[in-house]
């Protein structure tokens, strides 16, 4: 989970041989039953907990009050067999303990233990990159069957239980990674799914419903945002742990600048403007990335079925077949994209810029989707491209133009503390040799 979403304390967890719900009043009896033999608390630090009172003051009581005790229930007969529960959820460092758990020991040595964490695990790394487990220092049943399912020692401290200090030993386990394959066959998927949105909604007979946003200067039609739905519903299901920054979704940018964990940058439609004129070259766009790196990203132009993709270190590919920037060297062969702000306060600078490439360079195009723009200098289409951005215009393409063997950086410096991968403004996308000539004249249109 991030710090943006609730830990879902209490859920309803199905397994195989278990079920486990959240922990209610009328669980007393049937919840003492399981815990009543003394060889259960035996080597707990509170070993009388086998006792009514005990377990009723010391336990029951405390499981109820914290709203995140789960009961363990056996799927074949329905009785009550343990009982377990999240606590000291760290939204910051993204942690959480599991504990406080017992299981009757009638099932003991079975599959039962391994099934619970299992269970509660797999739920608490939605939102957790890491799980603890403290457990009393001289509980060697527990330690041993902590270690089975794949926790790690830490170390041992004291704490306090109930009144008792005590000497725990710690045990983690680390949410697995996500395989950046997973994702991006996510994203391709998605992708698709708002890309067939969007033309479903131009299909109506009048066309997407618009209006306009920024004090009625930059269109947004209700594609975008029911698309922007579709692609954030479908994150928050398959990843609810994941931030997610999105156009339409009264985007957060200082979740940039504290970029931990994943994070999903989405545009669900690039070239808002040439989609509700007609024009075929929109597009969705998504990627994904962690600890603010680029690992994935897609820009789909549903018009034409163009899928554009890049993994981190595996190429970049356009419907499955790889794609490399072109190798011209020579810039008055070069064709050049750009494109212009909806906001006009400098429009002198973009005019002076715009006035050396014409010059330097063989032609323009201004297509107005900064996504397929870049991606067409990634496979090759066009040579050179330059603007200010935002991030979602440019976050997914930046990867494939970098994985397709481009050039990407700015022409002018990136300010101090800002990341490059983040940075909207002066970007300059090229092969290698031209970067540094387009660099050279755009430099002089600053003088």
């Amino acid at each position: 989970m991030t710090q943006h979403e609730a830990f879902e304390f209490q859920p309803i967890l199905t397994g195989r041989t278990i079920t486990l719900r959240p922990l209610r009043d009328s669980d007393l009896e049937s919840l003492y039953a399981a815990a009543s033999d003394p060889l259960i608390w035996e080597l707990h630090p509170d070993p009388e907990r086998y006792q009514r009172e005990a377990f009723e003051s010391r336990y029951f009581s405390g499981a109820l009050d914290s709203g995140s005790a789960l009961v363990a229930i056996d799927n074949a007969n329905g009785d009550i067999v343990g009982c377990s529960r999240y606590y000291e959820w760290d939204p910051v460092a993204e942690e959480v303990a599991i504990g406080f758990t017992f299981l009757a020991r009638s099932r003991w040595g079975g599959a039962t233990n391994r099934e619970m964490k299992t269970l509660m695990l797999d739920h608490a790394f939605k939102w957790a990159r890491r799980v603890w487990f403290h457990i009393g220092s001289d509980n060697r049943r527990s330690r041993r069957g902590t270690e089975k399912v794949g926790a790690r020692f830490s170390h041992e401290t004291q704490k306090e239980i109930n009144g008792q200090v005590q000497d725990y030993a710690y045990y983690f386990i680390d949410r697995p990674p996500v395989a950046p394959s997973e994702v991006l066959a996510f994203s391709e998927k998605i992708a698709r799914e708002a890309g067939a949105l969007m033309l479903a909604e131009l299909r109506r007979g009048d066309g997407p419903a618009e209006h306009f946003k920024h004090a009625g200067q930059e269109l947004v039609t209700e594609a975008d945002i029911k698309a922007d739905n579709l692609i954030c519903d479908a994150i928050r299901a398959r990843f609810p742990g994941h931030q997610i920054l999105a156009e339409e979704s009264a985007p957060d940018l200082s979740q940039l600048s504290q970029s931990t964990g994943p994070l999903w940058v989405i545009d669900p439609i690039d070239g808002t403007v040439n989609y509700a004129h007609g024009h075929q070259h929109s597009a969705v766009s998504i990627a994904w990335l962690v600890d603010g790196v680029l690992q994935t990203g897609v820009v789909y132009n549903p018009y034409n079925d163009e899928m554009f993709s890049a993994a981190k270190g595996q190429g970049a590919n356009l419907n499955g077949r790889p794609i490399h920037v072109a190798q011209k060297t020579d810039l008055r062969r070069a064709l050049f994209a750009t494109g212009f702000p909806y906001i006009k306060s400098d429009m002198a600078r973009l005019v002076r810029r715009l006035d050396v490439m014409l010059t330097h360079c063989a032609d323009l195009r201004r297509m107005g989707s900064a996504a397929l723009d870049i991606c067409w200098v990634a496979a090759g289409r066009l040579d050179v491209y330059y603007e200010n951005l935002s991030v979602w215009d440019f976050a997914a393409a930046q990867l494939i133009a970098i994985e397709a063997g481009a050039r990407y950086g700015h022409f002018l410096p990136v300010p101090e503390g800002v990341s490059p991968v983040f940075h909207n403004k002066n970007i300059l996308v090229s092969n290698d040799t031209l970067y540094t000539k387009v660099k050279d004249v755009l430099l002089q249109a600053e003088e």
